[in-house]
């Protein structure tokens, strides 16, 4: 009896202690002056909490940054953090110059000011040095062109990015009509479907560049035979800035368990090997609309979300890396060409490559080299169409056994 008698002493003492805890809680949480309406709460007393999903479930779609305002050319300071932050803006006094021992010929005591944008809504902003640049990308950027999906509203203004075509954006074919044609025929699956249809009515007969008159004689096979001789045609302005080349390589080939210097090993030929000169793809690339989306001014880019606390370095795209910024300032520091008064910019390549098979039956594959450009969002540059591959080369399967065999 005096057991159960404390039992039911110790569940009444917790019980008022939980009661006091409860009604302390609520009085600091729910009798402030400014809520108006009762809380809903849970037959516990508790209120009713809004459920959301882990953060590592939660896809939020990217801040789209503040345009570049009129620049505000901030001296520079101390690489240390060692004053109050300014309560108008982003901290000034981060050091642009890089930390390591790779600097180049530039130094700390005649680098230009830094300048800095207002942060963005996720606390980001971004440091340029000397001044801002002459055209940045993301004063045009909305929402469209970093995301997508299938419940988003897609404005008016979701392709001002892209510019309108060229003339010739049909060549080799003689019409647009011709070449809507052919690139539904050649695009499609092997077996069409009724997606295939309704591309065909929709994105082909609907274009406004579409004409029945222009189908009066058509030839299938007089267009293939267009698109198969366009690469040989020198007149063709479709392939006249990005010609392919066809050439040989030579590669060593020592013997297995046998001592003797690269130099005197056998000597094999890769034959068909096909190629684009780098130097024409990128003149192609700043060409295209897409360029419009080229960073041509790298910039360092910092987190700060507290004006109290010091700015974070932020690294996501190439043209926020120290080695673009190097290379920025080796170029804008070397001498200029005679008679040339452009402004001069990095193009930062990249480059990938890997075995692709062309049927899903059977063993046909290429193996080709794809040219990226850094310039690009990484948001833009991972859209497929935004088509922002470039095909350098294709590597040949070749036979070497048998090849050996056959010397």
């Amino acid at each position: 009896m005096e057991h159960q008698a404390d039992r039911e002493c110790l569940v009444q003492e917790q019980d008022a202690l939980r009661a006091q805890r409860l009604a302390e809680f609520q009085s600091l949480a729910f009798d402030a002056s400014d809520l108006a309406e009762e809380v809903e709460r849970r037959p516990s007393g508790l209120p009713i909490r809004n459920c959301r999903l882990p953060q590592c479930y939660r896809d939020d779609p990217p801040a789209v940054l503040i345009p570049i305002p009129t620049p505000i050319v901030v001296e520079e300071l101390e690489s240390s953090y060692t004053g109050e932050l300014n309560n108008h803006a982003p901290a000034d006094d981060i050091n642009m110059e890089p930390t390591d021992s790779d600097t180049g010929n530039f130094s700390s005591a005649h680098s230009p000011p830094y300048v800095c944008t207002q942060p963005d809504g996720n606390d980001l902003f971004r440091q340029y040095q000397g001044c801002y640049p002459s055209y940045d990308p993301e004063n045009s950027t909305i929402l469209e062109h970093l995301c997508d999906g299938p419940t988003f509203q897609r404005s008016q203004d979701s392709d001002i990015h892209l510019a309108k075509p060229r003339t010739s954006y049909f060549a080799p074919f003689l019409n647009a009509t011709v070449w809507r044609l052919m690139g539904w025929f050649y695009n499609g699956s092997t077996q069409k479907s009724l997606d295939d249809l309704n591309h065909l009515v929709h994105d082909v007969i609907l274009a406004e560049d579409f004409d029945c008159k222009d189908l009066h004689n058509f030839s299938a096979h007089r267009e293939t035979r267009r698109l198969d001789e366009a690469p040989q045609d020198p007149s063709s302005s479709f392939f006249a800035s990005d010609g392919w080349h066809t050439t040989s390589i030579p590669i060593r080939l020592p013997c297995e368990k046998v001592k003797q210097l690269e130099a005197t090993a056998p000597e094999f030929w890769v034959e068909g090997l096909h190629y684009r000169k780098i130097t024409d793809i990128v003149r192609s690339a700043f060409e295209e609309p897409a360029a419009q989306t080229f960073h041509t001014v790298p910039y360092k880019l910092f987190w700060q979300p507290d004006k109290t606390r010091t700015p974070e370095r932020v690294i996501t795209e190439v043209y926020t890396s120290d080695a673009m910024l190097r290379e920025h300032e080796r170029v804008r520091n070397s001498p200029n060409v005679p008679g040339c008064n452009l402004e001069t910019v990095i193009a930062a390549i990249m480059l990938w490559s890997d075995s692709t098979h062309l049927a899903s039956f059977g063993n046909a594959a290429l193996w080709p080299i794809y040219l990226f450009l850094g310039n690009q969002s990484k948001y833009v540059r991972a859209k497929p169409t935004s088509f922002a591959a470039h095909h350098l080369a294709y590597i040949p399967k070749a036979c070497i056994y048998y090849s050996l065999y056959m010397l």
